[in-house]
């Protein structure tokens, strides 16, 4: 069976968890910006976490299932709830308001072929996905075998999920005592895109201190001679060669990925111990109340 697309506004992909272990070659990890979302969509329709799913940024997606199929979508008018599409069904979906993406599962996941270990889309690179480019109007997009009846899904988890995806005061592990946090609140840039989340210090009022060039990865706050910090998203870079001031902790890098123009946020320094607390807590939540698909 096939999900078609009959409909689609914004910037739309197919993306899993991404492709850890290119980096040396190149390749960024890539992936879900909002990694947290697509795993409990994917658990919702009883896929792996690494099930392949639709990100949509910025705009409204209609899809029509060519045969039955279940699917879920983070949106809030439906959010995270089993829909079931008979063959010719169709639904709509779009970002909640104050979010940037929102994400699609389907049961048994988005059957593209897998490339260098992932079917996320790589558009830089043109691999991956439908034929390494973004989504449009009239793709069909394979769908695979279910794996697993679909749980029963907690409602704390639903809200745990959208209160850490909404979070706007973004945890940072600082690169040493060279580099200093921007005071106050900063603005986030409509020049932003997976490859970076463009963030504009000016407005804090104080220019801030920076740590040397450093190995880069997704999170890594980088500030460029524009007098923009650039907060590395998932297609960004895999080679250094800006000063850094941080990295943004894993834990909240599905807030990054959903974070939209001319919103605000402000940057907090935490240690690496209360990152990595924070990202187990996330973690054992989500598992303890819908255990993952082995």
């Amino acid at each position: 069976m096939s999900l078609r697309v009959v409909e689609l506004s914004g910037v739309a992909s197919v993306q899993d968890l991404g492709r850890p272990g290119h980096a040396h070659e190149g390749v960024p990890n890539g992936g879900a910006a909002d990694s947290l979302s697509l795993r409990l969509a994917n658990r919702i329709v009883g896929n792996t976490d690494g099930a392949a799913g639709i990100e949509l940024a910025m705009g409204r997606m209609g899809v029509e299932a060519t045969e039955p199929a279940t699917i879920t979508c983070s949106s809030r008018s439906k959010a995270f709830e089993i829909i079931q599409l008979k063959s010719g069904e169709s639904v709509e979906f779009g970002p909640d308001d104050g979010l940037c993406r929102t994400y699609l599962a389907v049961a048994g996941g988005v059957d593209v072929p897998v490339v260098l270990g992932s079917r996320s889309t790589l558009v830089g690179a043109g691999i991956g996905g439908h034929q390494g480019r973004r989504l449009q109007a009239g793709d069909a997009l394979p769908v695979g075998t279910p794996q697993r009846e679909p749980p029963v899904v907690p409602a704390h988890v639903r809200a745990m999920v959208d209160m850490a995806v909404r979070n706007r005061v973004l945890r940072v592990v600082v690169d040493g005592a060279e580099a200093e946090m921007p005071p106050g609140l900063v603005h986030v840039s409509p020049k932003s895109d997976r490859v970076g989340v463009r963030l504009d210090r000016a407005i804090s009022g104080t220019p801030i201190d920076t740590g040397p060039s450093r190995g880069v990865m997704h999170g890594t706050i980088q500030a460029p001679s524009t007098g923009e910090l650039v907060v590395l998203g998932p297609d960004g870079p895999t080679t250094g060669g800006y000063a850094t001031v941080g990295t943004v902790i894993a834990a909240d890098l599905p807030a990054v990925g959903q974070l939209t123009p001319r919103q605000w946020v402000r940057l907090r320094a935490v240690d690496r111990a209360e990152a990595l607390d924070v990202l187990a807590q996330q973690r054992s939540t989500l598992d303890a109340a819908l255990p993952p698909v082995e």
